[in-house]
């Protein structure tokens, strides 16, 4: 397993170093070749359907903006993720959107035709830059945001620090939100190392030649505790070695390190959540975590479908689109559990299994691939069990998760009790948790670990937001 999450950290290392530096080019028009005949600098391909303009904001950072529609209809600005592409994945919604918004495309700096930042790539520069590019194309305005990938990450932000300038927001996979080591974990565990992103694609094998070339000796000592970004950012020669020269590997890793806590509480707009169903990159639950944490948020999941839907499923998406920015939304995202409760439920010696429902008590002995899912349960107890929970709410008078040689991956659970979680030997990954304690929130001495994202505990030892690595000694590893 370490020798595979170093891997994982590379790839996603090597995710955001290709797609944001494939192009460093000018957002300039071409130019007459110079005396000398040579040929004359011409800028990335660009869509019909946009009128272009290179827009210069404070400071002096250019970027490349493009629009489509009337002028004095409603703003939507689209914000690109991953890729050399850049605005053009955006291409088969401009025309459906223009004829009823004004399309505001932009390449975001270090991305298609728009040069690097030289503030850098923190989300506090990205968002200062959509937010001039608003003030300029759209004076005055509120405008629907439109996010993806990365660029859903940025929208998110974008529409948290600048909430008066958002109307509705859609945020499409976004990328960035669970905990940098749990995302890591993650890509680790996928089949394949195609995520179709042809930059991003083209990279992969080069990181795997790469690293087969490294003595294993440099990896020896690592596990899930160790920040491996930081490390190789403060590591020039073995980035190189890697990774090879590229210009901005080091925005790529800076962006891995937000923590959007505060921001998924706090974003009041109305937000509709898109996702493919089969994302390998940014998986579902990312979704459901940001559709069940944000406080006015519904979730639309286009089946069949990885990671860039408006590419893959066109048609579907742009009527999800449309309907996201111009229908009346529906309620926010919630689940409906039976009154009836089914008493004491037992798992015994299986695999499979999917409860769903009230119970009294659920026990899971030696069963693999449970899930358990828009439940309410009064105790939850595992011994030698893999489970995959969502949307599940778990009260209890005395330890609401008990696990013993298990693994869960949980999103949006609640436990409450006098203990929360009680772990022994196990590894408990929950994102989008409120975890309410009267004693001890969480008990899990090693080598147990529990991994929060974008959650939130009241207990003994915390009171709190928790983004984290948790660890039960005082000493927490983020």
């Amino acid at each position: 397993m370490r020798n595979l999450t170093v891997a994982a950290a590379l790839f996603f290392t090597g995710v955001l170093a290709a797609a944001q530096t494939a192009s460093t080019a000018p957002c300039v028009e071409p130019v007459p070749p110079p005396a000398s005949g040579a040929a004359p600098v011409l800028p990335p391909p660009r869509l019909q359907q946009l009128q272009y303009k290179c827009l210069k904001l404070n400071g002096g950072q250019r970027v490349l903006t493009g629009e489509a529609g009337d002028a004095k209809a409603p703003p939507v600005l689209l914000v690109h993720g991953l890729g050399n592409n850049a605005h053009r994945d955006w291409a088969p919604v401009i025309r459906p959107l223009a004829a009823q918004f004004h399309v505001i495309t932009v390449d975001l700096p270090g991305f298609g035709a728009s040069p690097g930042n030289g503030e850098g790539y923190s989300f506090v520069a990205l968002g200062r830059v959509l937010s001039q590019v608003l003030e300029q194309l759209a004076p005055g305005q509120k405008a629907h945001v439109v996010g993806h990938s990365l660029g859903g990450a940025v929208s998110l932000f974008f529409a948290h620090a600048y909430g008066a300038q958002v109307e509705r927001l859609v945020l499409v996979d976004a990328a960035g939100i669970l905990l940098k080591t749990v995302y890591v974990q993650h890509m680790a565990n996928l089949r394949t190392p195609q995520v179709g992103i042809a930059p991003v694609d083209r990279i992969l094998s080069g990181v795997s030649d790469r690293l087969r070339g490294i003595k294993r000796g440099v990896f020896g000592n690592l596990d899930d505790r160790f920040d491996f970004s930081r490390w190789l950012a403060q590591n020039p020669g073995i980035r190189f070695a890697l990774l090879g020269r590229y210009t901005q590997v080091e925005a790529g890793l800076g962006l891995v390190e937000h923590d959007f806590t505060r921001a998924i509480r706090e974003t009041t707009a109305p937000t509709t959540v898109i996702w493919g169903a089969d994302d390998p990159i940014a998986p579902l639950r990312t979704g459901r975590l940001l559709a069940a944490r944000l406080p006015d948020a519904r979730l639309k999941v286009i089946d069949g479908v990885g990671h860039t839907p408006m590419l893959e499923s066109p048609e579907a998406f742009r009527a999800l689109l449309v309907e996201a920015l111009t229908a009346p939304l529906a309620p926010k995202y919630s689940v409906t559990v039976p009154e009836i409760s089914q008493g004491d439920v037992t798992c015994s010696a299986d695999a499979n299994r999917s409860y769903t429902g009230r119970f009294d008590t659920l026990t899971l002995d030696n069963c693999l691939g449970v899930r358990v899912h828009s439940a309410r349960i009064k105790r939850l107890v595992l011994r030698g069990s893999t489970v995959t929970i969502d949307d599940t709410v778990v009260e209890a008078d005395d330890v609401a998760l008990a696990a013993t040689d298990s693994e869960v991956t949980a999103t949006n659970l609640r436990l409450a009790g006098r203990v929360a979680v009680r772990a022994e030997n196990s590894r408990i990954d929950l994102a989008g948790a409120s975890l309410v304690a009267r004693d001890m929130a969480v008990e899990a001495p090693p080598p147990s670990r529990v991994y929060f994202s974008v959650s939130e505990m009241r207990g003994r030892e915390n009171t709190g937001d928790v983004h984290t690595v948790w660890s039960q000694t005082p000493a927490i590893a983020k």
